[in-house]
């Protein structure tokens, strides 16, 4: 019976190890894939993409061409925000709902379809924004 304290305790502490181990490394989808103009690429920026890009093509993207497209879209926010743009959440926010006036649902009919095909909100705003980057830009040019 003298031992179960001792095995009890290096259990508890090997336990206390692994969990502060596995909080002090960074999760997979936050691990940087590419850096672009200073901002992260990550592989849950690729991922989500992916599966955006596939719910509307039908069609598997390479993974260099979303690492490409996503920075392409970086790259035109940033510059249409430099020439004023105004880009704000807002202004995606109605672009979202007027969307989905369009497809004739409900934005929250609209957010759980892309979530159950494990797709955020976010990752379709982020695409929107950079739509209205290009379409800025197009016009201010």
């Amino acid at each position: 019976m003298t031992h179960f304290p001792r095995f009890a305790l290096a259990f508890s502490m090997n336990c206390v190890l692994t969990i502060m181990l596995t909080c002090a490394l960074p999760a997979h989808a936050q691990t940087a894939a590419e850096t672009i103009y200073g901002e992260a690429i990550t592989e849950d920026d690729i991922e989500q993409r992916t599966k955006l890009n596939f719910l509307s093509t039908h069609k598997q993207s390479a993974r260099q061409d979303v690492i490409n497209e996503l920075a392409d879209d970086k790259n035109k926010i940033k510059e249409a925000e430099k020439l004023g743009a105004d880009l704000a959440n807002a202004h995606v926010d109605d672009a979202f709902a007027k969307m989905c006036l369009r497809m004739r649902v409900a934005p929250e009919q609209l957010t759980k379809s892309l979530e159950g095909q494990g797709i955020r909100l976010d990752a379709l705003k982020n695409r929107i924004k950079a739509d209205m980057a290009r379409a800025s830009l197009a016009r201010l040019r």
